[in-house]
């Protein structure tokens, strides 16, 4: 009797090893299956779909600026946001649904994005944000007329709303798209609720800085002939009309003219001058690599 359990207990002893083993490699399987997914969902190769990832981005980019452009200035962060959601839910199986210079940078700072795509998204986004120019244009009757004369102006004041604005926006959208337990709709409402809530900061500090302005320097002639009068130094904070949080979208915006300051009303003579600067520029690109960054290492410390 002693023989025969001994032999039956040799026997089952394998068959519970092989068993732990076989669930231990399960679980191996499906770590490294869930790993994949996950380097799949960050490091996506758009380099097989280059053309569909350009034209993804110049349509996301257009519909985008002319939202931007043509909404209420009051709720124009409601309507932004929520199109930008629109954009990433139906885009961002094409070409990620960046639609923003700044939101390119930012990923390509977080290591989510190859070197190599970063100008090719720069280009259609940009050609996306003149093709709503253009449009616009046609639709009013008037004549493109868009200068890049203020592209050099530095105020540090524009600087750090657009920054911080960006910044904002890019901690939410990072922290939606590192998440792989949110559905496609959720992230595509996080998304647009970050750039909602960096435009609402962004514009709060905006309404402070137009408060401050220095308008004693601000200088008027008038012309002995013509009756007309004409002002000079005027401070640049009063031409800006608010913060973009996207270059794209500062190409296709423009400031303030001389007349709309003083009569409220443009002349189609008036040279318009582009928003696109090196504040707004250095601005959102600087503000989106910290602001994904900066979750990128408040995430870590908190998963260890």
């Amino acid at each position: 009797m002693a023989t025969r359990k001994t032999a039956t207990s040799s026997k089952k002893t394998p068959q519970r090893t092989s068993a732990a083993t076989a669930k231990k490699t399960t679980t191996k399987v499906k770590t490294a299956k869930t790993e994949v997914t996950r380097k799949t969902v960050v490091n996506r190769d758009w380099t097989n779909n280059l053309a569909n990832l350009m034209v993804g981005e110049v349509v996301g980019t257009f519909i985008l600026t002319l939202v931007a452009l043509y909404a209420v200035q009051l709720v124009a962060p409601l309507y932004v946001g929520l199109t930008y959601a629109v954009l990433v839910l139906g885009l961002s199986a094409v070409s990620g649904a960046h639609v923003n210079p700044a939101v390119t940078f930012g990923l390509w700072s977080m290591r989510r994005l190859k070197t190599v795509l970063v100008p090719f998204y720069w280009i259609a986004q940009f050609v996306g944000a003149l093709g709503a120019v253009v449009v616009m244009n046609l639709v009013s009757g008037t004549k493109l007329n868009l200068s890049l004369g203020h592209f050099t102006s530095m105020d540090w004041s524009f600087f750090t709303l657009e920054m911080i604005g960006a910044a904002v926006f890019l901690f939410g959208l990072a922290a939606v798209l590192t998440r792989d337990d949110i559905r496609p709709s959720g992230k595509a409402l996080g998304a647009g609720l970050s750039l909602m809530v960096g435009l609402v900061v962004a514009t709060s500090m905006f309404a402070s800085v137009s408060a401050n302005v220095d308008q004693s320097k601000i200088q008027s002639e008038t012309d002995s002939k013509t009756g007309e009068v004409k002002y000079s130094n005027i401070p640049h904070a009063m031409n800006v009309k608010g913060a973009t949080l996207n270059p794209a979208i500062a190409l296709a915006d423009t400031e303030k003219t001389t007349s709309e300051l003083t009569t409220g009303q443009s002349n189609k003579d008036d040279t318009r001058y582009s928003r696109l600067s090196f504040e707004v520029i250095l601005g959102t690109l600087v503000g989106a690599a910290v602001g994904g960054n900066l979750y990128l290492l408040l995430g870590t410390r908190l998963r260890r």
